[in-house]
């Protein structure tokens, strides 16, 4: 696949929510291009991982 056949399928696995296929699909398509928008999008991904509100937690 190229670069961007894994940053589409990231995109569509990002829609879907599904975080591991989504960072995987950035991850290959970074090792074959350190420069990849795939970078941030998978920075992005990161963040939306570690976010944690505890306001959600107590209704």
């Amino acid at each position: 696949m190229t670069e961007e056949e894994y940053i589409a399928k990231g995109d569509t696995a990002w829609k879907e929510q599904d975080w591991k296929l989504c960072l995987d699909s950035y991850a290959e398509a970074i090792a074959l291009n350190p420069e990849s928008l795939a970078k941030e999008k998978r920075e992005m991904v990161m963040q939306i991982i570690r976010f944690f509100n505890k306001d959600m937690l107590n209704p």
